[in-house]
């Protein structure tokens, strides 16, 4: 009985291929056969079963061709795979976020203190040099400017009460009665001078006055109108005009004429 033949279309394992017949092909030494040996005789069935073998073989051969041919292409197809996830960012140590933040804050309070001090510095020269300045005139304006306002305000007042005086004659007699004031009373030989222009409005107005107190009334050309003065065997009231006004600056710690043509 023959042997089987294999299924075509598939490679031979080893155990499978001890079965098959084996020939042997005689070698040639110097193109003629070894002695001895002759080429075997095959029959139809070995030539069909070596035919399948090889159209296998070839089958196979082809088979991974093609599976070579198609694999790059199929590679290339492949969705690209996806990106590796990100590590995680290493967590902030609290006490190194803390240190940071206090080291900010400590250069940021330096950097304003000088700042701030350098300002300060800054503010207190030219608060300085204003004082400096302001004092240079106050002295400026108390060694030369301030006694001569002073002067002129003196004139001023001086022109003023000269000019209410003779528009209003009617002071005399307030300074007749300040004049009374300062007597301590009980004086005797008691005269009252004035100018010989006041004499009539002071009778008019004070003459009951007078005459009770018995005053003797002196016409005195020497006395300015507007003023008096007061003689007593006691005392001696001088309220003529250059003399109040002098003892007014005297108060001012000034020392000016009544008039241009002194007193």
């Amino acid at each position: 009985m023959s042997e089987p033949l294999l299924a075509p279309k598939r490679i031979l394992r080893a155990e499978e291929g001890r079965h098959l017949p084996v020939w042997r092909l005689d070698t040639f030494v110097d193109g003629s056969l070894q002695a001895g040996s002759r080429r075997q005789p095959q029959t139809a069935e070995e030539k069909r079963a070596i035919q399948l073998a090889l159209a296998s073989a070839r089958q196979e051969a082809e088979r991974r061709a093609r599976e070579e041919a198609a694999a790059p292409a199929a590679a290339e197809a492949l969705p690209a795979p996806p990106p590796a996830p990100a590590e995680p960012a290493p967590a902030v140590d609290p006490a190194e976020v803390e240190r940071i933040k206090t080291a900010a804050f400590d250069e940021g309070y330096a950097a304003g203190y000088d700042h701030g001090g350098a300002a300060a510095r800054q503010e207190a020269e030219r608060l300085r040099a204003i004082a400096q300045a302001a004092s240079g005139v106050f002295d400026r304006f108390e060694s030369e400017l301030a006694p001569r306002l002073l002067a002129l305000a003196v004139d001023i007042a001086r022109q003023v009460i000269q000019r209410e005086l003779s528009l209003d004659n009617n002071v005399v007699l307030a300074v007749v009665r300040d004049a009374f004031n300062q007597l301590i009373g009980g004086e005797t030989g008691k005269q009252l001078l004035l100018h010989p222009a006041d004499v009539q409005l002071v009778r008019a107005h004070l003459g009951e006055e007078l005459e009770l107190g018995q005053w003797k009334i002196v016409e005195d050309a020497g006395i300015e109108a507007g003023g008096c003065r007061i003689a007593t065997h006691q005392s001696d009231i001088d309220a003529t005009l250059p003399t109040r006004w002098k003892r007014t600056l005297a108060a001012l710690g000034q020392d000016a004429p009544w008039s241009d043509r002194g007193a």
